[in-house]
């Protein structure tokens, strides 16, 4: 079936210019549509004529049709031209999905309707009424038809027995552009924020397709020589791809150190060993904690104390901890950035600009940031314009290291004495 990795020549024919409008394009790059230049008299099922979508991840995803196609753009304009060379040098990703909230979906051999959610994920709706109510009398005009071979390009989410249960427009403003639907992303880039522009490494990742984990080089509490190891390493013993390192410590390079490198305050969770380190600083800690379940619920404490006295305590109201980390001070905390009323935020962390570091999340997506030439206070600025409701500030300097799909954007800088890890579900 040619459809596959192939958007043909007379797709230019077709007439679609999208209700819903279509994302912006950007200069050849992570954003843009490429292809390669074609031959004289190259027929319209030549490799040539495949358009795909350059992303964020790093990799090149293919069309599987025009009427996904066009469900993100209203027609060819902005492709662009590339290389050979340029193109083999993109490993192939998923297919893209269709774009959320334009169409309904369904494989030709079953017998239910989707509509469609962000990366791809299809939620049956139940009822014609439901259906009607959500596209209109003429429901039934705007479903597309999937051919079965295209059925893991797509994951299945809840069912929807009422209008209520999905919001088109919401779910099309979800989508501005193919990287949002992706489960990863990384991005160098400029971010506008309160105070000021500020270039940051971004890694995105989809909260439905990764598990974070929080591991400790020590096997115990420890005071001094404490064991450590690169980001790497740490990723390596779980098989994960994503990271970014973890609390402060007290580097050896510290003139006022001595006598306790490469320790840490605070409570950090292991998650290989199931043991919180520092476990008693639970009830004395001033700074945030995270913490995941192993169904994977996120939690943010304002204060370690909340988070429970043990880990037995935690358990026993939330369910089986996944990782756990605290550090200092809270940049982010239902929506409002918090930092500046922190007790434990020093003159350092509120004037020097520094290379500082972070994690955020919000109800779709994780924010692990490396920003530069950066206060902490600018980081909780920075967090809010990528969309966080939730963040809080990690170590930075020479401590700084970040890990995008096994390989390293920033770092590996220092050895560390903890992490934090995001594996694939």
């Amino acid at each position: 079936m040619k459809l596959r990795r192939t958007i043909t020549a007379a797709l230019i024919a077709v007439t679609a210019a999208l209700s819903a409008g279509a994302p912006a394009m950007a200069a050849t790059g992570p954003g843009s549509l490429i292809k390669l230049s074609c031959p004289n008299g190259a027929a319209a099922d030549h490799p040539c004529k495949a358009v795909y979508y350059h992303g964020s991840d790093g990799k090149r995803h293919a069309f599987p049709n025009g009427k996904t196609y066009f469900t993100w753009y209203a027609d060819f304009a902005g492709v662009q031209t590339v290389t050979s060379s340029f193109m083999a040098g993109l490993p192939l990703g998923t297919n893209v999905p269709y774009r959320p909230g334009v169409k309904m979906v369904k494989f030709v051999t079953l017998d239910k309707v989707y509509a469609v959610g962000l990366g791809g994920e299809l939620r049956w709706v139940t009822t014609e009424e439901v259906a009607r109510t959500l596209y209109g009398q003429d429901w039934n005009a705007q479903i597309d038809d999937i051919a079965d071979a295209f059925f893991l390009d797509y994951r299945f989410g809840a069912d929807i027995a009422a209008a209520s249960e999905y919001d088109r427009a919401a779910e099309l403003a979800a989508a501005p552009s193919i990287d949002e639907g992706l489960e990863s992303t990384h991005r160098d880039l400029t971010v506008q924020a309160n105070a000021g522009s500020f270039a940051i490494d971004l890694v995105k990742l989809r909260n439905d397709r990764f598990a974070m984990i929080t591991d400790v080089a020590a096997t115990s509490d420890c005071g001094d020589g404490c064991a450590v190891k690169t980001l790497s390493e740490y990723a390596a013993g779980h098989a994960a791809t994503m990271g970014i390192h973890g609390t402060y410590f007290c580097p050896p390079d510290y003139a006022d150190c001595a006598g306790k490198t490469n320790s840490f305050l605070g409570p950090v969770y292991d998650t290989a060993s199931e043991t919180m380190i520092n476990a008693d600083d639970l009830l004395h800690h001033e700074g945030p904690m995270i913490a995941e379940t192993k169904d994977g619920r996120r939690f943010y404490f304002h204060r370690t104390k909340e988070f429970g006295g043990s880990v037995a305590a935690f358990e026993g109201v939330y369910g089986e901890l996944q990782a756990a980390m605290a550090n200092y001070p809270s940049l982010i905390e239902k929506g409002n950035v918090v930092v500046e009323s922190e007790k434990r935020l020093d003159e350092g962390q509120k004037t020097v600009k520094a290379t500082r570091g972070g994690i955020g999340w919000n109800g779709k997506s994780t924010f692990l940031v490396i920003a530069r030439s950066a206060t902490v206070v600018d980081l909780a600025y920075v967090m809010k314009a990528l969309g966080a409701t939730e963040a809080m500030n990690l170590d930075g300097g020479g401590s700084s290291a970040l890990l995008y799909d096994g390989a390293y954007k920033v770092g590996p800088g220092r050895l560390l004495p903890n992490a934090i890890l995001f594996k694939r579900k």
